[in-house]
C-alpha cells in the first residue's frame, strides 16, 4: 500500500510505501520519506514497524534540516580548558591538517547541549551534532564526516537519551572489532537457534543460514551492561547471487533481544540490497561502501578475526540496559559526553531528540579517513589496533 500527502507537516511523511509479508517467517517493511530526500525504513513483525520507519525518517531530517546554531565563537567561550583540550585532541586528528592552537582558537559555530557528568549546560561545536555541512567551511575542515552514530528520537525524553547512547556504544564496540580483529565470543548456529526458540525471528535466521553462511559474534564490552551482537551473512554459491554479504547489528538488554534485533538489521538492508538497481544514484558515502563491500571476501575478513580474552573481567552484576546505568559507566570509566536534546510538538504528541556526542569515543565511523583514533575509549585497546585495518572503513552500512 502506498500513501502519499500533497500537504507537508512536520510531524509526518510526504510518502509512505508498506509492504506487508506474504510469508510468515518474513517481516513487513515499511519505506518513508519526505521531498527533501530524508528516509526512514523498517520491518517486523507488528504494526510498529511503520511507526519505527516514521522515527527514522523524522530523526534523519531532524539531524539534517533543523539542527540550530545557538552562538558562534571559540570553545572555550563554554567549555572547560580539560572540555576544551579533549575536543582539540579529537580534533587535530579529524583534521589532520590544522594545529591545536588554530582550534582552540577559532570560532565554531555553536549548539547547546548537556554534560553528561552534571546534566549542566554548555554549547559545542555545531558540525559534532548537524549531519549537514556548515556555512563555515573552517568548521567543515576541522570536522569533515558526519554520520547518524548517536542519533534518537522516540516519544519520551529517557528512551531518546537511552536510544542515543545505546548507538554509540554500539558502533564504538563495531569499531573496536574492526580495527583489533578481535571479539568478545562467537555464537555458533546452535546456541543462536537455541536462543530463539520462542521468538518469531528464528525461521527467518534459518532461511539465511539455509541460503548462505552465517557469522555471529558478541562484541560487547565487558565494561558495558547489556548484549552487543554482529550477525553477518555471506554467500559464496557460484553463478549470480544478488547479495554476497550482508550485516546487521544491536544492543540490547540481553543477548536474545540483541540477536533477534540484529536478524531484523540484517534483513532491513539485505531486502535494499535485494531490491534497489540504481546504486549509482547512491549519495550517501556510507552507504556506497557498504554496496561496493558486497562480496563474499568481505565475509570472510569478519570470519577470521579472533577471539580475545577481555580487558576487564565480566560483570560481577547484571545491570539493566538504561540511559542511568550507561551514563553511570561512562561517566565511571571517564569517557563522558554531551547530550545534544530537541524536541517538536506534532498533532497527537511530542517527539524528544537527542545525539550522544563525546571526543572520548570514537567520534564517527569512517576509520579510513580522518578518525580520532587515539582517544579514552580506545586507550584500552590502542596498542591493539592492526595498521592496515585502517584504511578500509568498517564495512557496515
Amino acid at each position: 500500500m502506498n500513501n502519499y500527502s500533497e500537504i507537508h507537516n512536520p510531524g509526518i511523511a510526504d510518502f509512505e510505501l508498506l509492504r506487508p509479508s506474504a510469508v510468515t517467517y518474513m517481516p513487513h517493511s515499511a519505506e518513508l520519506g519526505s521531498r527533501w530526500s530524508t528516509y526512514g525504513s523498517s520491518s517486523g513483525w507488528t504494526s510498529e514497524v511503520a511507526a519505527t520507519a516514521l522515527g527514522e525518517h523524522l530523526e534523519r531530517k531532524h539531524f539534517y534540516l533543523d539542527i540550530p546554531i545557538h552562538d558562534t565563537g571559540p570553545m572555550g567561550k563554554t567549555l572547560t580548558p580539560e572540555e576544551c583540550g579533549a575536543f582539540s585532541k579529537a580534533f587535530a586528528q579529524t583534521s589532520s591538517q590544522i594545529s591545536i592552537n588554530t582550534i582552540e582558537n577559532h570560532a565554531f559555530d555553536l549548539t547547546r547541549a548537556f554534560r553528561i557528568t552534571d546534566l549542566t549546560p554548555c554549547k559545542i561545536p555545531t558540525a559534532c551534532i548537524s549531519l549537514t555541512h556548515s556555512k563555515n567551511n573552517i568548521d567543515n575542515a576541522i570536522y569533515p564526516s558526519r554520520d547518524t552514530c548517536g542519533c534518537s528520537v522516540h516519544l519520551t525524553l529517557e528512551a531518546a537519551i537511552l536510544g542515543a547512547m545505546k548507538e554509540s556504544f554500539e558502533r564504538q564496540f563495531l569499531l573496536r572489532f574492526w580495527l583489533t580483529k578481535t571479539y568478545t565470543e562467537k555464537i555458533e548456529y546452535d546456541q543462536a537457534c537455541e536462543l530463539l526458540k520462542q521468538s518469531r525471528s528464528l525461521p527467518l535466521l534459518q532461511q539465511l543460514q539455509s541460503s548462505g553462511n552465517l557469522s555471529i559474534l558478541d562484541l560487547t564490552d565487558n565494561r558495558f551492561p547489556g548484549s552487543c551482537i554482529l550477525l553477518c551473512y555471506g554467500n559464496a554459491q557460484q553463478g549470480y547471487v544478488r547479495v554476497r554479504y550482508c550485516a546487521g547489528m544491536a544492543y540490547g538488554d540481553t543477548r536474545c533481544s540483541a540477536l533477534e534485533k540484529s536478524i531484523i538489521e540484517l534483513w532491513q538492508t539485505f531486502r535494499f540490497m535485494q531490491s534497489y538497481n540504481e546504486k549509482d544514484k547512491i549519495t550517501d558515502p556510507y552507504l556506497r561502501h557498504f554496496m561496493s563491500c558486497n562480496k563474499y571476501e568481505t565475509f570472510e575478513r569478519i570470519i577470521n578475526a579472533r577471539q580475545s580474552l577481555p580487558s576487564t573481567p565480566p560483570q560481577s552484576v547484571t545491570e539493566r540496559l538504561t540511559a542511568k546505568n550507561l551514563i553511570d559507566t561512562a561517566k565511571t570509566h571517564g569517557i563522558n559526553g554531551y547530550l545534544y536534546l530537541n524536541h517538536i510538538t506534532t498533532t497527537h504528541k511530542m517527539l524528544f531528540f537527542c545525539k550522544y556526542i563525546s571526543p572520548n569515543l570514537f567520534m564517527h565511523m569512517n576509520n579510513a579517513s580522518g578518525l580520532n583514533t587515539n582517544n579514552h575509549y580506545s586507550g584500552a585497546f590502542f596498542k591493539e589496533i592492526i595498521e592496515s585495518q585502517l584504511n578500509d572503513m568498517v564495512p557496515f552500512p
